[in-house]
């Protein structure tokens, strides 16, 4: 798509829309800038309600102030827009960017892992604080051939003797860590003084072993009987065991720092399909070779390459969607990505393609398609459509056409330009987004009408995972498919830290294929391949609410069904195996990852309905033959379809043959839509599949509760902060002596808030009349936060401050000790701030939380948020937002100090407006200071403000006149306009008296061959007041009043 980038000068307002608002914002917005919970990152969305807020960018969350202060703006008033933080890194120089380009990787974005020197050069002993790979070797249920043959069917299994290697978890030890696993008759004392890894015989009951967590906390990590710092956990890969790795290891990336590890992904295969076998498991971990592909950086091994997620955040995606088969080519079509950037998309929401009906027009060759959001673990018989897009189209011209259907507008923020004055938003796509939770990026192919026009949506390509083996085989030989040579000749990724034996060959474990519908019937299927494929026992009943493609309902339990794999279709739980394939699992440049071709072919995970295949089959291979063999109801021949995963359609007729003795040549849908549009329109019911997203990551440390949540903590580079020079707890996740995360303004955290807070107050891009950044006092951020606001010269920054205790310590959001009112004032005016563009107050206070129904301490931000809102809602922004009638915080339940008056004289003097406690009036804002030195009318929030909005009107008069002839009828026209609206706000009381000029006096020849028009207004504003002093004296008479 073309993007559109702002050059031109003058003044610019645009209005970005990414979907349909429920209450349309009105009024000059408050900016806030923040985490949230979901929604678009680093672009600036106006919203009109809270409700709006919600459904764009989640609800309250206790760990996120930005949308607290949100809330309470809108409480009153109808327009705020939010800038939502990701973790961006802080690329700067062209060496960073080069290494985003060539690599993927940004300058301390997301998190590293990598462990210690390896303890021997075959990895025997392994590496504390690495990646470390679960894997098992597994024997295929008996049933699953007949029933659901996900392994039978798939290229990347040896199949010889019905076992496979399969990888069930990858999992990050903390630095000082080591992930072990062994029998269960072996004791922990021999494993750690042994620094054995596996264990070799057999699982007791072949179900559960020990997984050994080791820490170099010792003791105050957990403690045996023989041994400190050891933790034994006995484990299962059995899904519904209680003893399930899923359910026994942690996979809170939050509690990552307390228990040492964290099994990230969870690939988790049925029990019923294929069990544990009696060979081994082991504890694999990435070995020393060094990656040889294109674009790998250089001399980092596959160790290092498993444990790197230093980059930038990301949006989750589904993979191309493809057209049916034309001889051998698949055109790609489109795909879909969430309109929520990071992690939050990626197991919320699935894509289906639904009523495939190919054209049947003489006029018209395009076939229509209908799109479906549905939620992630909905199930194909209970479906929750949240939204759907009848009767679409591939013709660019059309109505109907998808793009316009759905929407595909992108707004995004360009990091990496090496000039940073070319560092801005980028608009792409054509369409305005109808939908609020996705959009569509067409292929390029398609809107340039090069695709033939017949096109459908058939399928989609494989989505990359994690490279566990160069194989792409549970085997030592490469993966052929079709003369085509995919994988390389040895697994090297994976080393064997265990007995020599069993274990090694684990080292080509693959990762599970995904899961795919088999058949659209009910009832259990017969238990032999009886026949072809798919063949239909008597107990099976065709059902049209299913969908091919992928399954994210599991096989069903042995305890809820008798024959699980021949009853797969009546599952009721979510597969977790298709939420380990949505996360983020890698960097693709630093070939980490199975892409491109590969990912189609590496378990067959390709999906087409070009595999769809009848039971009916061609003679002598002529697509005539579908005429005379599909007679029947359409219901009547799906009984005896099936999906046959590994198949390979034939480039003329598009058949394809099962490994059965009689399954050749069998007709597919591909067969159906290349010979008779309305045969194929008969199946228009079943022609219909699935897809997911993947692939969504937030660039922060998720392993970290301050990183993740960008917390206070976390950006400041004082002692107990996270954003120091050298090392930091040990417990981060790191991969050298340095901070990984960055230090001061180029820490992650730091760099990506400065980052938001120039796109916010960019007048190209922006338009808000006040901004607040919750919760980040960190000065590397407030104070680039106070220039750029003064630089924008169109909104006050209301700052939140540091705060310490009374012996001068930095306290944070979390800290226990008391603040204390002088050292916080002392410290504030040490930092020596002269800038009447920013105010800020003292001290935080706490609210009422309905949605997670608990009080809530939030920073004084939050608190003058509401507090200005009202103010504004009440009167005009020339009135104090102070004080018993503008400054009244009804909201507030308690503070979190008390303020005696000589507090309150305190931190006036420091330019900290109180926010004080009366008894039968509550909490109030009691101070409007400016963060000005000098005395002057600037020196309070109500003339900044007023000062601002008569800005704000002028600058809407001045651009009526760009381009205009600069003479003195243009200069006339100026005044007459910009002196009515003067005088308004002096009969509102904003100001005592004013004077515009705009004459040959202040407009010279020169200005006028210079192209330049100079105006001058003085105003004298209406102070409010501060101070009431009343002498009286007490007589015999009286009390009289001087």
């Amino acid at each position: 798509m073309a993007e559109q980038t702002f050059r031109s000068p003058g003044f610019f307002e645009q209005e970005i829309d990414l979907s349909a608002r429920q209450i349309s914002p009105s009024g000059v917005p408050a900016g806030v800038v923040g985490t949230s919970q979901r929604g678009p990152a680093f672009v600036p969305v106006t919203v009109g309600s809270f409700a709006d807020f919600e459904t764009r960018f989640g609800s309250l969350d206790t760990n996120r102030f930005a949308p607290y202060a949100v809330r309470e703006w809108l409480q009153n008033r109808t327009a705020c827009t939010f800038l939502r933080v990701l973790g961006a890194g802080s690329n700067e120089t062209a060496t960073d960017i080069s290494n985003t380009t060539n690599y993927g990787t940004v300058k301390h974005a997301g998190f590293r892992l990598s462990g210690s020197a390896a303890a021997d050069a075959n990895r025997l002993r392994g590496r504390v604080g690495e990646v470390s790979f679960l894997c098992a070797r597994h024997a295929v249920s008996t049933a699953e051939p007949a029933g659901y043959p996900v392994f039978t069917d798939n290229v990347s299994v040896s199949g010889s003797d019905q076992n496979v290697n399969l990888l069930r978890g990858v999992i990050f030890a903390g630095t000082g860590s080591r992930v072990q696993v062994m029998s269960m008759t072996s004791s922990a004392d021999a494993l750690v003084r042994s620094h054995a890894t596996a264990g070799t015989g057999p699982f007791s009951e072949q179900k559960y072993f020990k997984m050994v967590i080791s820490s170099s906390a010792g003791a105050a990590f957990a403690k045996t009987e023989t041994e400190s710092g050891i933790r034994v956990i006995t484990a299962s890969l059995d899904p519904k065991d209680g003893q399930y790795i899923g359910k026994v290891l942690n996979t809170d990336p939050l509690k990552f720092q307390d228990e040492q590890h964290l099994l990230y992904l969870d690939f988790a295969v049925e029990h019923e399909l294929a069990a544990v076998s009696t060979s081994a498991d082991a504890i694999l971990s990435g070995t020393n070779s060094a990656s040889n592909a294109a674009g790998a950086l250089s001399g980092i091994d596959f160790a290092g390459i498993f444990g790197r997620y230093d980059t930038r955040y990301t949006t989750p995606k589904t993979t191309k969607f493809i057209s049916q088969p034309y001889g051998k080519r698949e055109y790609d079509l489109f795909h879909f990505e969430t309109i929520s950037d990071g992690a939050y998309g990626n197991d919320k929401f699935k894509v289906s393609i639904a009523n495939l009906r190919a054209s049947t027009d003489p006029n018209d060759d395009f076939g229509t398609f209908e799109v479906q959001v549905r939620a992630f673990g909905d199930r194909d018989i209970d479906p929750q459509i949240l939204e759907r897009y009848p009767n679409c189209s591939l013709n660019p011209r059309s109505e109907r056409y998808v793009a316009k259907m759905v929407g595909d507008k992108k707004v995004r923020y360009d990091f990496d330009q090496e000039d940073a004055d070319e560092r801005r938003l980028v608009i792409s796509g054509k369409y305005p987004n109808k939908s609020s939770r996705i959009r569509i990026q067409m292929h390029q192919d398609v809107e340039n009408g090069e695709i033939p026009r017949d096109c459908l949506p058939f399928g989609f390509k494989g989505i990359p995972v994690i490279k566990t083996t160069d194989t792409l085989k549970d085997t030592r030989s490469a993966l052929s498919v079709d003369g085509t040579t995919y994988g390389g000749a040895q697994p090297r990724r994976l080393g064997a830290p265990m007995a020599p034996g069993a274990g090694s060959v684990l080292t080509s474990s693959v990762v599970p294929p995904m899961p795919f519908r088999f058949k659209v019937t009910k009832g259990e299927v017969d238990s032999t391949v009886s026949g072809f494929l798919g063949n239909p026992s008597t107990a099976e009943r065709v059902d049209s609410r299913f969908y091919w493609g992928v399954k994210t309902i599991r096989v069903p339990t042995s305890d809820a069904t008798d024959n699980p794999v021949l009853n797969a279709n009546v599952g009721t739980s979510v597969n977790n195996l298709v939420k380990a394939y949505t996360k983020f699992q890698g960097i693709e440049k630093l070939d980490a990852l199975v892409t491109g071709s590969a990912a189609d072919v590496y378990n067959n995970n390709k999906f087409t309905l070009a595999r769809v295949a009848f039971s009916n089959k061609t003679a002598d291979n002529k697509l005539v033959d579908v005429f005379t063999v599909m007679t029947g109801t359409a219901r009547e021949h799906m009984l005896e379809t099936a999906y046959v995963r590994d198949a390979l359609p034939d480039r003329n007729t598009y058949v394809v043959s099962d490994r059965t003795s009689v399954g050749a040549n069998r007709f597919t849908l591909a067969s159906l839509v290349q010979t008779s549009s309305v045969l194929f329109n008969r199946f228009t019911e079943y022609a219909k599949f699935t897809n997911v997203f993947y692939g969504g990551f937030d660039g922060l440390n998720i392993l970290d509760k301050d990183l993740y949540y960008m917390r206070d903590r976390a950006f400041s580079s004082d002692t107990g902060g996270k954003s120091i020079d050298g090392t930091p707890d040990i417990s981060l996740p790191l991969i050298d002596s340095d901070n990984q995360g960055g230090e001061g303004r180029r820490s992650n955290v730091n760099a990506s808030l400065r980052r938001a807070v120039d796109i916010i107050t960019d007048p190209v891009s922006s338009n808000i009349n006040l901004l607040a950044i919750p919760g980040v006092r960190e000065p590397f951020v407030t104070d680039h936060a106070l220039e750029k606001t003064r630089d924008y010269s169109m909104a006050m920054y209301v700052m939140d401050s540091l705060k310490y205790d009374e012996d001068g310590n930095r306290l944070y959001d979390d800290s226990k000790a008391k603040v204390d009112v002088r050292e916080t004032s002392e410290a504030f005016e040490d930092r020596a701030i002269d800038n009447n563009y920013g105010a800020t107050y003292f001290p935080d206070v706490f609210i009422n939380d309905p949605q997670n129904n608990r009080s809530v301490k939030v920073p004084a931000s939050v608190a003058a948020m509401g507090a200005l809102g009202a103010s504004d809602s009440a009167s005009h922004v020339w009135f104090a937002p102070a004080g018993f009638n503008r400054g009244s915080l009804g909201f507030v339940t308690n503070v979190e100090s008390r303020l005696s008056s000589a507090d309150r004289d305190t931190l006036y003097d420091s330019r900290l407006n109180p926010i004080a406690v009366f008894p039968n009036a509550g909490f109030v804002v009691f101070g409007q200071k400016t963060l000005q030195f000098a005395k002057s009318a600037l020196d309070r929030v109500n003339v900044r403000r007023l000062m601002l909005e008569i800005k704000r009107q002028v600058v809407s008069v001045a651009n009526n006149l760009l381009f205009e002839p600069n003479n003195a009828q243009t200069r006339a026209r100026f005044t007459n306009n910009v002196i009515p609206l003067l005088a308004l706000i002096q009969l509102q009381a904003g100001i005592e008296s004013f004077k515009v000029v705009m004459d040959e006096t202040n407009n010279s020849d020169a200005d006028v061959d210079a192209n330049r028009m100079n105006g001058r207004i003085v105003v004298v504003p209406t102070r409010a007041v501060e101070y009431i002093s009343v002498d009286f004296v007490i007589t015999n008479s009286g009390v009289t009043f001087e």
